[in-house]
């Protein structure tokens, strides 16, 4: 009966141990709630994180658009330019025509220049021999 007695009361003893270690717990419903907060938290910041993610994928896919088209825009513009060149050669034969066409016009000028000069000149001579008119009227008389 003794070993009975001790028993029971190592038991007893055992029992009480449980229970002052049970106190120190959360209860299950707590545990629960605890749990359920954090995954509800961790749930709600993904969410929010995943959203934002899709936000940003919108907006690159837009300006990602934009900027293709932007491109081929600026692909077609530069099939309608001229090489650089085609413009250098285009630049000197129009240079070089106009120089050949002011050359030409500079001769035209001079040559003119010249005639006119042989007319006056003649004229002067011709009129080295006419009389003066104060000669005239001595002659007259």
């Amino acid at each position: 009966l003794k070993a009975l007695k001790a028993a029971h009361d190592k038991h007893a003893s055992d029992l009480a141990d449980v229970r002052s270690a049970h106190a120190h717990h959360a209860s299950l419903p707590e545990r629960i709630d605890y749990l359920e907060g954090l995954l509800g938290d961790s749930a709600d910041k993904h969410a929010k994180e995943i959203q934002a993610l899709k936000d940003a994928h919108a907006k690159f896919l837009a300006a990602h658009g934009k900027h293709a088209k932007d491109l081929d825009a600026l692909k077609e513009l530069h099939t309608h330019h001229a090489t650089m060149g085609e413009r250098i050669e285009y630049l000197e034969q129009a240079l070089g025509d106009s120089a050949d066409k002011h050359a030409r016009e500079l001769q035209a000028l001079r040559d003119a220049h010249a005639n006119h000069a042989r007319e006056t000149a003649a004229l002067k001579a011709a009129q080295a021999h006419h009389a003066t008119v104060g000669e005239r009227l001595d002659y007259l008389e």
